[in-house]
């Protein structure tokens, strides 16, 4: 008993003593330390993602059967949609021509980190989807070797490594040279109206596009001829371009949104049958809120551009050519005009008769079929009764 008191207040017996309380807490904090952790040595830590896979607290055993299952549910559902195609024509691709590369995923899997789920098609693989898409779909005609293919399928593995349930690849965004595929979509010319100088309307056109005579409308995108025009033409010069652009994309895929009309022919200048602005008759007023707007409804942006040609105003349609057939059907109905009686000789005028005019767009898809058909104008101008004094 002495000697272990001796031993206690010697500087050995401190630190013997001193060594013994660290060793304690030291044990006690790694019991503590199991305790809260549950023992997770040999799983992977919190975060830890594998593609879509979330396999946090596994270990590496019961995360590879969790991507293995997933993986195997995934090629075996057929809610599952992989498409790539072109103006709304489609080719499916096949799943199951996918190499899912588990094993080697699961040698390079960083703990706590999303990693890759590596996805690959094999060289035949790429060739056999390569051809089917090329030679196989009808939409390709005339468009082979005008895609980046395996920039577009790397895309898909991309989708595939997530394991997407959804996945569209438009090809329109891996053309190779769009510069040789563009071309004039269509193009129009319009006689300016009485008291209106094309050459003053396209130096407005100009100033209003910052010295430029032509603009971009994006896929889905809207014009407004207001809005983009009002600030420099004044209500006369925004009908020349209202009915300009109207008469442009009536026969293409695009629509329109907002169109007024002036119901009435100024029969000083025309007569019912030489007027030029039937189907194209647009009044735009920003005092009346009348505007002309259109939407770009094709799949593709488009450009457009205004010229002078002779001292009339003319405009094109500049991009990528349309895969379907739109065509325009103008239908023009007489209104004979009658005769109305009046009291004073000095009422008495000559008539005039009317027309309706009716625009119908007829759109057939790369087979024939028609798959969409409206009117997309509808004009009418009342007759103008003679007027007659009794005898």
């Amino acid at each position: 008993m002495r000697m272990f008191t001796r031993l206690r207040n010697s500087n050995v017996g401190y630190y013997l003593y001193t060594g013994l309380v660290i060793a304690a807490g030291a044990a006690s904090l790694v019991f503590f330390y199991f305790m809260v952790t549950g023992f997770n040595i040999g799983v992977y830590e919190e975060n830890t993602l594998i593609g879509s896979i979330y396999v946090g607290g596994l270990s590496e055993e019961e995360a590879e059967e969790k991507v293995r299952e997933q993986v195997d549910a995934w090629l075996d559902d057929e809610e599952v949609t992989f498409e790539v195609g072109y103006q709304g024509y489609y080719y499916t691709l096949d799943r199951d021509m996918m190499d899912f590369e588990i094993s080697e995923t699961m040698d390079n899997v960083s703990d706590g980190s999303s990693n890759e789920l590596i996805v690959r098609y094999s060289e035949d693989a790429r060739d056999q989807i390569t051809f089917e898409i090329n030679q196989t779909q009808d939409f390709m005609e005339g468009l082979e070797g005008e895609f980046d293919l395996d920039a577009m399928l790397d895309d898909v593995l991309l989708d595939a490594a997530e394991l997407k349930e959804w996945s569209r690849h438009e090809l329109s965004d891996y053309i190779i040279d769009e510069a040789q595929l563009r071309e004039v979509v269509h193009e129009t010319i319009l006689p300016t109206p009485p008291g209106v100088d094309a050459a003053a309307v396209f130096e407005g056109i100009a100033a209003s596009l910052d010295d430029e005579t032509s603009f971009t409308v994006e896929s889905d995108g809207t014009l407004s001829v207001i809005d983009t025009f009002g600030g420099e033409l004044n209500s006369s010069q925004l009908n020349v371009v209202g009915s300009l652009l109207q008469d442009l994309i009536a026969p293409t895929c695009m629509q329109i949104v907002e169109s007024h009309y002036n119901p009435s022919i100024n029969f000083d200048h025309f007569t019912v049958d030489d007027y030029p602005y039937y189907g194209r008759n647009v009044r735009v007023s920003p005092h009346i809120d009348n505007d002309f707007s259109f939407q770009n409804t094709c799949r593709l942006p488009y450009d457009f551009e205004f010229f002078l040609e002779g001292g009339t105003l003319g405009a094109r349609i500049e991009g990528l050519p349309y895969l379907n057939s739109v065509s325009v059907e103008e239908t023009r109905i007489r209104i004979p005009h009658g005769t109305i009686t009046v009291d004073d000789p000095d009422d008495a005028r000559g008539g005039h008769d009317g027309k309706i005019v009716i625009l119908t767009r007829t759109v057939e898809d790369i087979y024939g079929a028609v798959v969409d058909e409206q009117e997309i104008v509808f004009e009418y101008y009342p007759p103008v009764e003679e007027a007659v004094y009794p005898d």
